[in-house]
C-alpha cells in the first residue's frame, strides 16, 4: 500500500474534505471516535477519485469505493456488533448518486480478522433493485388504487401504472438500539414505459451474518 502520510489525529485542520478536493491532500471525511476508526480519501485525481482509506485502530486498508457524488455528500460511519457475535463491525454508509429522482446509498460492513485484516461486505444492489420489487403489488378496490406490500396498503392517485420497481432510491440508517434499517421507494411504471413513478415509501430491518444481508419487517408509507 502506498504511504499516504495520514494525519496522526483526525482533528488536524490540514486534512478536510475541501482540502482533499482542491488541495491534492489526503482528506479526512468522517470518524467513529469511540472505535478509533476513520474514513479518509486518497488525494483527489482529475480523472477520478482515489481509493477510500479506512483506519480502524492499528489497521489500515484501501477500498475501491465510488463514494464521491457531485454534491460531495460526506459518508457516515458507526461501529457496533451488527451480527450478534460479540465482536464489533465497522458500518460505513455513503452516497453513490444524488439528484432529481436519484438518491442511492451503499452500505458496507467491515470485519477485522485476528491479524488485523479488514474484510469488506457490501449490501448487494440486486437485493433492493430486483428482489424487493417482487414483493410489491397494486390493485383497484372500489374505484380507488392502492400500492400493496404484504398486508399494508397505501392509496395513490396515478393511473395506468403496473410494472413495479424500486426506482433509483435506496438508503440506510443506524438506529439507537444498534440496528440497521433500509429505506426505499415503491415505484410503478406504465406497461409500455420504463420511467418509474414512485407512489410510496418502504422500510425494512437489515439483518447481517457471515457476509450475507437479508431484509425483514417491511413497512409501507405514504408520501403524504
Amino acid at each position: 500500500m502506498e504511504d499516504y502520510g495520514l494525519p496522526p489525529s483526525p482533528a488536524d485542520p490540514r486534512y478536510n474534505a475541501d482540502g482533499w478536493i482542491h488541495g491534492g491532500v489526503v482528506g479526512f471525511l468522517v470518524e467513529a471516535p469511540e472505535s478509533g476508526a476513520a474514513f479518509y480519501a486518497a488525494p483527489y485525481q482529475a480523472d477520478g477519485e482515489g481509493p477510500a482509506l479506512i483506519r480502524w485502530g492499528d489497521s489500515l486498508a484501501e477500498f475501491d469505493w465510488d463514494f464521491l457524488t457531485p454534491r460531495t455528500i460526506l459518508p457516515r460511519m458507526d461501529c457496533f456488533d451488527a451480527d450478534g457475535d460479540w465482536e464489533d463491525e465497522l458500518i460505513v454508509i455513503y452516497y453513490t448518486g444524488s439528484g432529481t429522482g436519484v438518491s442511492v446509498e451503499e452500505l458496507h460492513i467491515l470485519e477485522k480478522g485476528p491479524d488485523g485484516t479488514l474484510t469488506d461486505y457490501a449490501f448487494p444492489e440486486k437485493l433492493w433493485q430486483e428482489e424487493v420489487p417482487k414483493l410489491f403489488g397494486a390493485a383497484e378496490l372500489g374505484g380507488r388504487t392502492f400500492a400493496m406490500l404484504g398486508h399494508e396498503l397505501v392509496e395513490f392517485s396515478q393511473e395506468g401504472l403496473e410494472k413495479p420497481s424500486s426506482g433509483m432510491i435506496a438508503g440506510f440508517s443506524t438506529e439507537d438500539w444498534s440496528g440497521l434499517r433500509f429505506r426505499g421507494a415503491f415505484c410503478l411504471s406504465p406497461p409500455d414505459s420504463a420511467a418509474p413513478c414512485c407512489v410510496a415509501e418502504t422500510s425494512a430491518a437489515v439483518l447481517y451474518r457471515d457476509g450475507i444481508f437479508t431484509l425483514q419487517d417491511f413497512h409501507l408509507y405514504s408520501y403524504d
